[in-house]
């Protein structure tokens, strides 16, 4: 009886450790898995076409699908870093669980607003641009640094992808979710107005640079030609 009293505190200690052991491996590997991930991708990329399978099996020993979900979580790391609260205590299996997961309403309108106020912040720094500089200047480094483009890009690809699931709405049971929608889409609309309004005068701009700067070299020609 004194031998087993005695064991036993021994057993939990151990399990105990070896239970903490066995969860920071699993969490350390999805760290792991995608940093192998995003070599893989790369490695891909530089492969030449129809020798993936054969450079992957000669080279890293990694059975085809263990690479191809170490690429799928690569791929979708920025997802599983805005859904997790700490990606340091996700284990690979509830990595997949977030990226197979389907967003729900009120994720999807999460989604949706932070695309607006990164369009709207956007619009406000190209205002900006303009203020402080010349028309053309300031349409050239608008088009050039294309972030009002990519952010509404962003914001259409979100609501379609809403337009395409009001489904969501229908079963939806939280009426403040739902109420949600209507100045959410109006905020889109007001948006999107923007964008055009902003493109429009920017493209007169450069047209209108444009025609003056043929007339310049239309004049230096005649100018040339009577000399």
């Amino acid at each position: 009886m004194n031998e087993s009293s005695n064991r036993l505190p021994i057993l939990a200690a151990s399990i105990k450790t070896e239970h903490a052991e066995c969860l920071a491996a699993m969490r350390q590997s999805l760290s792991h898995a995608l940093a192998a991930g995003e070599m893989l991708m790369e490695a891909k990329s530089l492969v030449g076409h129809g020798e993936w399978l054969p450079w992957l099996a000669d080279n890293c020993a990694i059975p085809k699908r263990t690479a191809q979900l170490y690429m799928r979580l690569a791929k979708h790391r920025e997802l599983i870093e805005l859904k997790s609260a700490d990606v340091a205590l996700l284990t690979i299996q509830a990595a997949v669980e977030l990226i197979d997961r389907k967003p729900t309403l009120a994720e999807r309108l999460d989604d949706i607003e932070a695309a607006i106020l990164a369009l709207e912040a956007e619009l406000a720094d190209c205002r900006s641009c303009k203020k402080e500089l010349d028309p053309v200047t300031a349409a050239l480094l608008i088009y050039e640094h294309s972030g009002m483009f990519i952010a509404t890009s962003k914001l259409r690809d979100m609501t379609t992808a809403l337009r395409q699931r009001l489904d969501l709405i229908d079963h939806e049971t939280d009426i403040q979710i739902v109420e949600r929608i209507p100045p959410l889409m109006e905020r889109v609309l007001s948006a999107g107005l923007d964008v055009n309004s902003l493109s429009l005068v920017n493209l007169d701009a450069l047209i209108e640079d444009s025609q003056q700067s043929d007339l310049r070299d239309a004049k230096a020609m005649v100018h040339e030609g009577s000399r």
